[in-house]
């Protein structure tokens, strides 16, 4: 367990499969002391084979804000890593966030199409991150539709190319005065 953190944060990444929130939110909690809340292993906790249902989504999703409201009233820090693709799925994180009195940044992440089939194939032939997500293209391509802007302020990651400077903006508004390591 990461050790607490005064004040806790809470960092909110979104954006479609494949563009690169696992790979951050691992980044991010192996810098600074953050509990990593990742939806497709809190699937696979909670469900011995997943049917990516609406019933399924909902008990995942429930068990996460769950998680995220005990582990920020206790002090701890969370990455929460999940798609979170539109405003009414993120607005629970906003409720537990204003509730207590827990400012949210808010991480959304992009990356061309071509690059996130290519990291799908690679998670098929079991590099990468292929113990985290099952989703494929087919899944991508039917999440994307749902896919919006994020209105309130937020970080905007493009493509690994703007991973650094993420993780570096990142660092300075959850620790400040604090340097990456």
């Amino acid at each position: 367990m990461p050790a607490r953190s005064d004040p806790p944060r809470l960092v909110v990444l979104c954006g479609l499969p494949g563009t690169g929130k696992s790979h951050f939110a691992r980044e991010l909690a192996s810098r600074a002391p953050f509990v990593w809340l990742n939806s497709d292993r809190t699937r696979k906790l909670l469900v011995a084979r997943p049917q990516y249902s609406r019933r399924e989504h909902r008990r995942v999703f429930a068990a996460m804000h769950v998680l995220t409201r005990g582990y920020l009233r206790d002090g701890y820090s969370v990455v929460f890593d999940a798609t979170n693709l539109n405003e009414n799925v993120r607005l629970p994180l906003y409720a537990v966030a204003e509730e207590l009195g827990v400012e949210p940044l808010i991480i959304r992440f992009t990356a061309h199409p071509d690059l996130v089939r290519k990291r799908m194939a690679e998670r098929e032939n079991g590099v990468g991150d292929a113990g985290q997500s099952d989703a494929g293209w087919e899944v991508y391509s039917r999440m994307a539709v749902a896919d919006a802007p994020v209105p309130r302020p937020h970080l905007l990651v493009r493509g690994p190319e703007d991973v650094a400077e993420a993780l570096a903006e990142t660092m300075r508004r959850v620790r400040p005065g604090q340097t990456l390591r």
